[in-house]
Protein backbone atom coordinates (compact mmCIF):
# COMPACT_ATOMS: atom_id res chain seq x y z
CA UNK A 1 0.00 0.00 0.00
CA UNK A 2 0.58 3.71 -0.66
CA UNK A 3 -0.37 6.26 1.74
CA UNK A 4 0.12 9.77 0.35
CA UNK A 5 -0.39 12.78 2.97
CA UNK A 6 -0.96 16.51 1.82
CA UNK A 7 0.62 18.69 4.68
CA UNK A 8 0.75 22.28 4.88
CA UNK A 9 4.80 22.90 5.98
CA UNK A 10 5.88 23.47 9.39
CA UNK A 11 5.70 20.25 11.15
CA UNK A 12 8.86 18.82 12.60
CA UNK A 13 10.83 15.85 11.48
CA UNK A 14 9.72 14.20 14.73
CA UNK A 15 6.14 15.32 14.32
CA UNK A 16 6.55 13.40 10.71
CA UNK A 17 8.15 10.57 11.48
CA UNK A 18 5.56 9.81 14.43
CA UNK A 19 2.45 10.27 11.64
CA UNK A 20 4.12 7.86 9.72
CA UNK A 21 4.83 5.36 11.85
CA UNK A 22 1.21 5.60 13.35
CA UNK A 23 -0.52 5.63 9.73
CA UNK A 24 1.83 2.16 9.45
CA UNK A 25 0.47 0.76 12.14
CA UNK A 26 -3.03 1.36 11.42
CA UNK A 27 -2.62 -0.03 8.00
CA UNK A 28 -0.85 -3.61 9.17
CA UNK A 29 -3.74 -3.30 11.93
CA UNK A 30 -6.59 -2.42 9.64
CA UNK A 31 -5.62 -4.58 6.52
CA UNK A 32 -2.57 -7.13 7.55
CA UNK A 33 -0.04 -5.55 5.07
CA UNK A 34 3.19 -6.78 5.85
CA UNK A 35 5.05 -3.33 7.90
CA UNK A 36 7.77 -3.81 5.59
CA UNK A 37 5.07 -3.10 1.62
CA UNK A 38 3.87 -0.05 3.46
CA UNK A 39 4.84 2.98 1.87
CA UNK A 40 3.94 6.65 3.42
CA UNK A 41 4.56 9.44 1.34
CA UNK A 42 4.50 12.84 3.19
CA UNK A 43 4.17 15.97 0.76
CA UNK A 44 4.67 19.11 2.19
CA UNK A 45 3.42 22.61 0.68
CA UNK A 46 2.94 26.01 2.04
CA UNK A 47 -0.64 26.66 3.43
CA UNK A 48 -1.62 28.98 0.23
CA UNK A 49 -1.57 25.96 -1.83
CA UNK A 50 -4.40 24.43 0.38
CA UNK A 51 -7.77 25.69 -0.21
CA UNK A 52 -10.96 25.25 1.60
CA UNK A 53 -14.10 26.61 0.86
CA UNK A 54 -12.38 28.87 -1.39
CA UNK A 55 -9.89 30.40 1.01
CA UNK A 56 -6.73 29.85 1.24
CA UNK A 57 -5.22 28.42 4.98
CA UNK A 58 -2.98 29.82 7.03
CA UNK A 59 0.74 29.26 6.99
CA UNK A 60 1.20 26.43 9.74
CA UNK A 61 1.98 27.67 13.05
CA UNK A 62 1.22 24.61 15.63
CA UNK A 63 -1.49 26.36 16.86
CA UNK A 64 -4.72 23.61 15.67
Amino acid sequence: PVIQCDIRQGRTAEQKQAMAEAITRAVHETIGAPVEYIYVLIRETPGAHHVKAGRTLPEYTGDG
